[in-house]
């Protein structure tokens, strides 16, 4: 079976939101350790999302989107505003899109599962802004103490492009194949057929 990857707007889209993220985190960040502009924009061009939507949590997914919405799940969380609020938003409404039209990439830039992708594309656009407004949705991808997140911080933000993509694609790699992804074989295969699309957008930032 033949599986369209990502397509040009697909890795803009990625970017932006990336990069949404990482101001956001760059302002709560001490001083000393905030990414400069040049790092920020450079580490935005990973071809995959650096936030999570706690795609692996099903039975979380499925309280919010499903018929018997648990609301006592969201009343514990606090709400939300401004730029996270923003970005919540677009970032669900673009792995809703993604999911129904190309699942196969939502799943490799959000490291989901295929039933996540199957619920998120079968939901209304009406119930996935709901959700994207009911309360802190977004994680990072990977722990602050974790290797993945320190090499991503050195080398995936380098000013040389094999090092920043070598970082990246191979935080992509482990992603998709760690302890964590969804168990499906071809997901190893899309993180090997990543670094074209990978340089392309690293190019260009």
């Amino acid at each position: 079976m033949k599986y369209e990857g990502l397509t040009r707007d697909d890795l803009l889209n990625v970017c932006a939101l990336n990069r949404a993220w990482l101001r956001i985190q760059r302002e709560r960040a001490p001083v000393g350790g905030r990414l400069t502009t040049g790092q920020l924009e450079r580490l935005a061009g990973a071809p995959f999302l650096l936030f999570s939507f706690r795609e692996q949590d099903e039975r979380w997914w499925q309280s919010l989107l499903g018929e018997d919405q648990q609301q006592s799940l969201l009343d514990e969380r606090a709400p939300v505003a401004g730029a996270m609020l923003a970005l919540q938003s677009a970032g669900l409404a673009f792995l809703r899109d993604l999911a129904r039209r190309n699942p196969y990439v939502a799943r490799i830039v959000g490291g989901a599962s295929l039933h996540w992708c199957e619920q998120i594309a079968a939901a209304t656009l009406v119930r996935v802004q709901t959700c994207a407004t009911s309360g802190h949705l977004i994680e990072p991808r990977f722990a602050d103490d974790s290797s993945l997140h320190r090499r991503l911080l050195r080398r995936g933000c380098s000013n040389s492009h094999e090092m920043r993509s070598f970082a990246q694609i191979g935080a992509l790699h482990a992603m998709l194949t760690g302890a964590d992804a969804a168990p499906d074989q071809r997901l190893s295969a899309a993180a090997c057929r990543m670094p074209r699309p990978a340089q392309r957008m690293a190019d260009k930032v």
